[in-house]
């Protein structure tokens, strides 16, 4: 019976989802903890990884797995594998594209209102009884009429923009591949060089890719061409930020307000001074975690190894990553 290693810890509700997609004829197993000590005593069984989190994919992890066949991600970030590694063994990688894209999307829609309309501000001072009707109103401000820069126009970035259209916004995107022209004005969006979108955005979104090219792309350099009060949301990848550039930024003002989904290391530190301010919004990297996403990549994820155990590959091969 094919073994899956789960290459994550998960509590009860999201193993349950897992173990639930399961193919018949095989088995799954998952980590006891999150540690890379887990993941290498546990990989030596499986002729599947299943890989979610952060943990990496390295050499040493791969060593542990003699019977390893294929390895799939539940979603699209490459970042955790050592290709070079991977590449010498010919194990093949799958990914999920696509499949929590509008999860994402619509976390990053939450995270801009949540950051203009003040919302975490305004639901502690309710809840403590702290009716501010006018002076916490007039702090807010509407999405309307503002420029939106969206860094990546992938599935995500392609899903903001639809569900941004009815907000009246004006949307410039940069892309290493420029989108077609007739794609372009189907979604209503203008193509900038990076530097514009910095430069003319109200509000900045990423939706890129974590890779020696991007990382830390979000730096003094890059937040002192913004426009002073500019708001940075980040669902992609936390590498992508330097963190302490965006905190001196923050210091200053001359970032306005930030939405983080994801950091340069997760968990934050308790002391990681991103967390205390009151005009950033967090969450815990759960943009593409919603109940119906979830679900959606475990069963497609289960069912991508079970046509690679069946040889039908050919059916896959959109999927690899080359």
């Amino acid at each position: 019976m094919p073994v899956i290693l789960l290459t994550n810890h998960y509590n009860e509700g999201p193993l349950k989802i897992a173990k639930e997609a399961v193919p018949k004829g095989f088995s799954l197993i998952s980590l006891d903890r999150p540690s890379k000590e887990e993941l290498v005593k546990k990989a030596e069984q499986a002729d599947y990884f299943l890989v979610s989190g952060r943990l990496p994919i390295d050499r040493e992890v791969l060593d542990a797995a003699p019977k390893l066949k294929m390895i799939q991600r539940t979603g699209v970030g490459t970042d955790m594998f050592d290709m070079e590694a991977l590449k010498e063994r010919n194990i093949p990688v799958y990914v999920n594209m696509g499949i929590n894209s509008r999860s994402v999307a619509e976390h990053a829609v939450m995270l801009i209102l949540s950051v203009l309309r003040r919302l975490t501000i305004v639901n502690g001072n309710v809840k403590n009884g702290i009716w501010l009707k006018q002076d916490m109103g007039v702090q807010s401000r509407e999405l309307y009429g503002k420029t939106v820069g969206l860094i990546g126009m992938g599935n995500i970035g392609r899903s903001v923009v639809r569900m941004l259209k009815g907000f009246e916004v004006n949307i410039i995107y940069y892309d290493m591949y420029r989108q077609p022209e007739e794609t372009e004005k189907e979604l209503g969006i203008s193509y900038a060089p990076m530097n514009e979108v910095f430069e003319n955005a109200d509000i900045i979104s990423l939706h890129c890719p974590l890779a020696p090219e991007t990382k830390g792309l979000i730096n003094d350099k890059t937040i002192s061409s913004m426009k002073k009060g500019a708001i940075l949301i980040n669902t992609a990848r936390g590498g992508l930020v330097d963190e302490a550039a965006l905190i001196r930024a923050l210091e200053t003002g001359h970032i306005g307000a930030a939405g983080l989904d994801v950091f340069a290391k997760e968990p934050p530190a308790k002391a990681n001074p991103l967390l205390g301010f009151e005009n950033v919004v967090v969450s815990p990297h759960v943009g593409g975690v919603t109940y119906e996403a979830f679900k959606s990549m475990m069963v497609e994820a289960m069912y991508n190894m079970k046509l690679f155990e069946e040889g039908k590959t050919e059916e896959l091969e959109s999927k690899r990553l080359k």
